[in-house]
């Protein structure tokens, strides 16, 4: 599963207070807030959980899922200007990962309405942001689900960059034989 973003817990401005007398958890002891597991994520939205498994029977018996209504996304991975293909390193990939998915067929899901973390928030109080990629959505039989509960839509640059590799090996296959009929 190919999601953007990530689950990592950022240091708040300032860095991390001194931890706690009696840590909450074994994260905690064994190395600080960071690796705490007490951690919720706030959403952005607030969610459904998937109406049933429907969407991944119909995988598992080859349908493809759909690829985003209207093209890419503004932010999409696939767009030149991408933190992605810029090589931001506090976003997962880079433009070598987004041509080698594309170019093996691995699914790429868009995270248009996906849940995405905006805050995390401690038991103890401490609140720190989330990370402008840190989708999580839920996900059920390898099918991330959008938070209106329906399942999650194919990133519509990894679609066409897929296509146009496609439409290439395609040409490659026709030239070659048409130059051994020949």
């Amino acid at each position: 599963m190919i999601l953007c973003g990530g689950r990592e817990i950022p240091a708040p401005e300032g860095g991390w207070p001194d931890e706690p007398d009696t840590p909450c958890c074994e994260g905690m002891w064994l190395d600080g807030w960071a690796a705490c597991t007490c951690w919720v994520p706030v959403f952005n939205h607030d969610h459904q959980a998937p109406p049933d498994e429907t969407a991944a029977k119909l995988l598992a018996a080859g349908l493809e899922p759909t690829v985003r209504p209207g093209g890419m996304c503004g932010d999409c991975a696939y767009r030149p200007d991408s933190p992605e293909k810029s090589g931001d390193e506090n976003y997962r990939g880079d433009a070598d990962f987004l041509e080698r998915i594309a170019q093996d067929g691995e699914r790429f899901w868009c995270h248009d309405g996906m849940l995405l973390v905006t805050e995390w928030r401690h038991p103890s109080g401490l609140t720190v942001p989330g990370h402008p990629g840190a989708y999580i959505p839920p996900i059920e039989a390898a099918v991330p689900y959008r938070a209106d509960g329906q399942p999650g839509y194919l990133c519509a640059g990894w679609a066409a960059r897929r296509k146009a590799i496609e439409a290439k090996l395609q040409g490659i296959r026709e030239r070659a034989a048409t130059r051994m009929e020949g």
